[in-house]
């Protein structure tokens, strides 16, 4: 019977032992999916700036200025660094 109650408590720790497996993959699962909720607000948020023209500071405008940039770029038809059809 010591053989079979050994057993019996090694299937119980593994079995504790995958649940607290499992409760931490849960909350990792969760942290993530808050990461990339506040990653996708503050995406939002950084379109509203550009959009809307709203003061963002020093570093906020020269990044706001470089969207712009990129976007006139975009409207052209050309990509940023190409120097259009002429540089081949």
């Amino acid at each position: 019977m010591g053989i079979l109650d050994k057993v019996k408590e090694a299937a119980g720790t593994a079995v504790e032992a995958g649940k607290k497996a499992a409760d931490a993959a849960k909350e990792k699962v969760e942290d993530v999916q808050q990461r990339r909720k506040i990653d996708d607000l503050a995406k939002q948020l950084g379109y509203l700036v550009v959009e809307k023209g709203i003061a963002a500071g020093e570093d906020g405008d020269k990044l706001v200025s470089e969207i712009k940039e990129l976007e006139a770029q975009m409207a052209a038809g050309g990509a940023p660094g190409s120097g259009g059809a002429a540089e081949a």
